[in-house]
């Protein structure tokens, strides 16, 4: 017997999906998979920021008021917080494949109608809707990457896929400085819409289905399952497949039923508490980070300046916790880049007061800014991957879908809430409750009973 027969009989010739994946090496497709999905989430961050961007030359244009526009940015938000939440069972339901094609069809159409509106209530509808489309995208892209990818890899891989969410904020900007100039703020949205279009086309030709999602539905999926081990692996022995269990009394049991099982109480309720918190001082950062700033007397331009550290460090360490989760795994990992957000925060509200009336530097003040933004990437990364790997197949995207659409209501609350605080108070505690905030998510991870684990 030659070397690779022998390896080969390593895996029984009624071999599960879940082993080839697990035991072969990681091939071209795989690589593709997490290609797609990363060009996907590009648009995450391309969604936040194309109104903001856009902004100024709406009010122009239309002669409205900030607070008349506000409608249209906090149901952004909405959407995709509604979309997350309804969408993973669309994932679970239909397919991943299906469930992601669908979704950036609706964002791009949204997008591109964006660029028609006449006024703010049909700008708010739209955004709204489009919001919806993407919000409920991300839980299916995100199970895709988790089933195609060993359990080892899992934190990498969505790790790395969730980078794209800052890299979109930043085609957001370079969009909006190229077009806005000689084709206004509909050219934007015209051509923010195009670019789902693009990777929506490049994902029906090229973006295979979930083989986990495939194997568990029983004979009609074994063509497709065995189509995919040979373009993948070169597979051509028959492959075992899940049977789904039978039903008492033909009841059907949805993926919210099983997500809500007692099993998961400590899963759920520890990520829900941790996405909640962190996307509320995420998000309160983002829009509120520069005007905190410049609460301490700061040059405007500092404070919009201090934007590239912290947006780099948050992808830096977005990569580096997913990489070391491999290691290490996820539980201590997690705590850790809580509490230094915390201690980030804690050196931020501190010395707010002495940077105010010009006593001091507003060196210190910026570091801990840096270092909420590098703890945000980190934690972030983290917990899609502890909920890809959480749980299992049958309510992977479901499980997913929920909780992101909690952490989406975090940032909801902290729109409004960010705001009402540097209203009636100084910088010194909105930096002190985000890192009371952090504090909260180092105590979700504690919850979690089933973390990913040291290799």
């Amino acid at each position: 017997m030659n070397e690779n027969e022998d390896q080969s009989s390593k895996i029984s010739t009624d071999a599960t999906i879940g082993a080839l994946i697990e035991q072969q090496r990681f091939s071209a497709t795989q690589i593709l998979v997490v290609a797609l999905v990363s060009a996907v989430l590009v648009l995450d961050g391309l969604n936040l920021q194309l109104l903001a961007y856009s902004l100024p030359a709406i009010l122009t244009e239309w002669g409205v008021t900030k607070v008349q526009l506000s409608s249209a940015v906090g149901m952004t938000m909405i959407g995709m917080a509604i979309g997350a939440l309804f969408g993973g069972s669309l994932g679970d339901r239909w397919g991943r494949r299906p469930a992601l094609l669908a979704t950036i069809a609706l964002f791009a159409a949204m997008t591109l109608a964006c660029g028609l509106a006449q006024n703010v209530t049909q700008l708010t509808v739209l955004r709204l809707l489009s919001g919806l489309g993407f919000g409920a995208c991300f839980p299916s892209a995100a199970a895709l990457v988790a089933e195609w990818v060993p359990r080892r890899r899992i934190g990498l891989a969505v790790g790395i896929i969730t980078v794209g969410v800052p890299l979109g904020g930043m085609a957001g900007a370079m969009l909006t400085v190229l077009i806005l100039p000689h084709w206004g703020w509909r050219g934007c949205f015209f051509a923010g819409g195009m670019l789902p279009v693009l990777i929506g086309l490049a994902a029906f030709v090229l973006m295979p289905e979930s083989p986990a999602w495939l194997s568990r539905r029983g004979e009609p999926g074994r063509p497709d399952l065995e189509r995919l081990a040979r373009r993948a692996w070169g597979w051509t022995q028959p492959l075992a497949i899940d049977t789904p269990a039978p039903r008492p009394n033909g009841a059907q049991r949805s993926a919210g039923d099983r997500l809500l099982a007692r099993a998961n109480a400590r899963v759920n309720i520890g990520l829900w508490l941790a996405f909640f918190t962190n996307m509320l001082v995420a998000n309160a950062i983002l829009a509120w980070g520069t005007a905190a700033l410049s609460q301490l007397n700061m040059p405007l331009a500092s404070a919009v300046s201090a934007a590239i550290p912290y947006n780099i460090a948050s992808m830096a360490m977005a990569v580096l916790a997913s990489i070391l989760s491999v290691r290490l795994g996820s539980r201590g990992l997690l705590i850790g880049l809580a509490l230094t957000g915390a201690a980030g925060s804690i050196c931020a509200a501190i010395f707010s007061p002495m940077v105010a009336s010009g006593a001091m530097s507003p060196l210190p003040v910026l570091a801990g800014y840096i270092v909420i933004g590098g703890a945000m990437g980190g934690i972030q990364a983290l917990l899609f991957a502890l909920a890809a790997h959480a749980y299992s197949t049958a309510y992977r995207s479901s499980g997913v879908g929920v909780g992101s659409a909690v952490g989406r209501i975090g940032g909801i609350v902290s729109g409004f809430g960010g705001g009402a605080i540097l209203s009636v108070s100084s910088t010194a505690p909105f930096f002190g409750l985000a890192g009371f905030c952090l504090l909260l998510v180092a105590a979700g991870a504690i919850v979690i009973d089933r973390h990913i684990q040291p290799r």
